[in-house]
């Protein structure tokens, strides 16, 4: 099963907040190491996925080795940026060796948007298991990445005593921490992940644990605040607690009582086809060689392995941010004023919501007109708006497919007993990168 590194530091370094899971392998089981960590970035020291100041991240790493228990110094790290990583699922003659080496960087120079000798690149054949052996056209995915991208990360993990063994990317990250990780329960599906960021959410879909679709919309977790911030009239920081402590969908009255039955093949209305969708793939990518270490730091700068107004409320630890419970059936009646503060709250962050829900039903409607109307198993919801209360029935009852909050932590051992099932539930949506990257050589590909 494992390839290369088996007790290592899966480190997301996102926008609004760093994520890290320590994930050892032993035998076949994983084995969560330490306390998986959820912190602030701190503030504009990451723009767009981008380090821009490597010693504030640098500092902020230092944390979480001290407080979290890490015992791992190898670091699987992922890069990303809207404008800094550009990934493609892309098709080409069906060809080998250098033939195949010179039609990629014909695709190199159509398809990069900044100068490709300040780039990283590289490249992998997709195999699918039912692809027709008599084709003429193949499909590769293609990872280009900025060289001063790469080296931020390398100088902000190397600053906090860490070794970056590997640089790889969200999407197979994620794919591995919610499919792979769970065995064979979702390796005959079609599973659409949405990744809901800061600044951007992704859009995937896994078909037989291949990826085979990547969509980025340009709105996440942020645009859910500013939304909150001007119906309500507070600044952005405040609107995110607001967000954290009292947004829930249900409250808003849109969101329909759960049924049995989830629509499949055929129940979405046609709509005009958009050939840009699909096209504009911006992911990240792993690889498929052996983990290792990458050499001195010019080296590692030049080198990326392909796999794929409510009142005064005051602030949870950033790493234990709860998701608000639910009501049960029997609670006792609520101050009417937070009641109607929190149908306020849910009336602010439905529309932004259901616009995600409108791209997630077009990019299934997109998808499967490609591909002979193929039935979607589920939607597994990620990041951390994914801890939004009634998130999950909003996207089914507008796409008609099952949907659920994806926990990264589900088929995970945990040395330390003292972490609480309800921490792992706040936090598994928004670790789901870091323990996918953990898991890069532990899971077969």
């Amino acid at each position: 099963m494992a390839k290369g590194a088996t007790h290592v530091l899966g480190l997301d370094i996102g926008t609004a907040f760093i994520k890290a899971a320590e994930i050892q392998l032993r035998g076949s089981e994983f084995h969560v190491v330490g306390r998986p960590a959820v912190i602030p970035t701190p503030r504009g020291a990451v723009r767009g996925g981008v380090i821009v100041d490597a010693p504030a991240v640098t500092e902020a790493l230092q944390e979480i080795r001290a407080h979290f228990g890490i015992k791992s110094k190898k670091v699987i790290a992922s890069v990303g940026g809207d404008s800094s990583v550009v990934v493609r699922i892309t098709e080409v003659p069906r060809m080998s060796g250098k033939e195949l080496d010179e039609a990629v960087q014909w695709e190199l120079d159509e398809q990069t948007p900044f100068p490709v000798d300040e780039v990283i690149y590289d490249y992998s054949p997709i195999d699918r298991p039912d692809a027709d052996p008599e084709a003429t056209e193949m499909e590769i995915l293609l990872a280009v990445a900025q060289e001063d991208l790469v080296a931020a990360h390398v100088e902000a993990i190397q600053g906090a005593g860490m070794q970056p063994v590997a640089m790889d990317i969200e999407p197979l990250a994620i794919g591995r921490a919610i499919i792979d990780a769970a065995g064979e329960e979702m390796a005959d599906e079609t599973i659409v992940n949405v990744h809901v960021g800061a600044t951007n959410s992704l859009i995937l879909i896994f078909r037989h644990k291949l990826l085979g679709f990547v969509r980025v919309i340009p709105s996440g977790g942020e645009n859910l605040s500013q939304a909150l911030a001007q119906s309500l009239m507070l600044d952005q920081e405040n609107a995110e607690v607001v967000k954290l402590q009292l947004g829930n969908l249900n409250e808003g009255g849109l969101v329909e009582e759960p049924t049995d039955e989830f629509g499949g093949a055929g129940m979405f209305e046609e709509e005009e086809e958009d050939d840009g969708l699909g096209t504009d793939s911006v992911f990240e990518l792993s690889s498929t060689e052996d983990a290792a270490d990458l050499g001195p730091v010019d080296d590692r700068a030049t080198h990326l392995e392909i796999e794929e107004d409510l009142g005064e409320i005051e602030e949870p630890p950033a790493a234990e941010m709860p998701a608000p419970p639910a009501m049960a059936a029997d609670a006792e009646p609520q101050d009417p004023d937070l009641v109607e503060a929190r149908e306020h709250v849910a009336e602010a962050l439905t529309e932004p919501v259901l616009d995600l829900a409108t791209e997630v039903r077009r990019s299934l409607e997109f998808y499967r007109r490609q591909h002979r109307n193929e039935p979607i198993d589920r939607i597994v919801i990620t990041g951390g708006t994914a801890n939004l209360e009634g998130i999950a029935q909003l996207m089914t009852d507008e796409t008609g497919v099952k949907s659920e909050v994806g926990n990264p932590f589900k088929h995970m051992q945990f040395d330390d007993d003292t972490i609480s099932e309800h921490y792992l539930r706040d936090i598994g949506p928004s670790s789901v990168v870091a323990v996918g990257l953990a898991l890069r050589d532990m899971v077969a590909e």
